[in-house]
């Protein structure tokens, strides 16, 4: 089995953990569909979301009732500089360009992982990247999306980046490392 399987099995085994332990659902594979913009949603369970994000060694997923939300996991690795234009705004770049050499790797992907989760909550993907913006202040995450919150886990080398409507409280979190 190829690591994308992989990766795609536990993405699938997370998914139905947490619907049978938050919701008593058993799911298969059928019961997922995808919404107009290609975003995987549930084909009976209309009013409850979900998001899978998985990269080299981890798997996560997000479930909440109600709201739409995104989720996106990274392995902190060196950087692409060729993406930075791309991806991030000019106040974004000007910030990245600031920093130490040393510190570059980690705030990429804290910045793409919050993008992305973003992209996966509004079902626009990496499309929609550019719609928003961070700054980090000390220590104080903030962006142009007041009704969104935003969170960010970084742990073993992991950065793992949620995006939810403001006040929801009730999203679980499931994850996974895997080979």
């Amino acid at each position: 089995m190829s690591k994308r399987d992989v990766q795609h099995k536990t993405g699938f085994e997370l998914l139905q953990k947490a619907m049978r332990e938050e919701y008593g659902l058993d799911i298969i594979e059928s019961d997922i569909t995808s919404d107009k913009n290609g975003k995987p949603c549930f084909v009976s369970y209309r009013d409850t979301f979900f998001n899978i994000s998985h990269c080299d060694g981890l798997c996560c997923v997000i479930v909440s009732p109600d709201e739409p939300c995104g989720i996106d996991c990274e392995l902190i690795r060196e950087h692409r500089p060729n993406v930075i234009n791309r991806v991030f705004n000019d106040d974004e770049a000007e910030w990245f360009g600031s920093l130490p050499c040393c510190d570059r790797d980690r705030y990429f992907y804290i910045l793409w992982t919050l993008k992305e989760a973003y992209g996966k909550y509004t079902g626009k993907g990496i499309a929609d990247m550019k719609n928003v913006s961070f700054a980090l202040n000390n220590g104080v995450l903030t962006s142009n999306k007041p009704q969104l919150d935003f969170f960010v886990y970084n742990r073993d080398n992991y950065i793992l980046s949620i995006c939810t409507k403001k006040g929801t409280s009730s999203e679980c979190i499931f994850g996974k490392r895997i080979y």
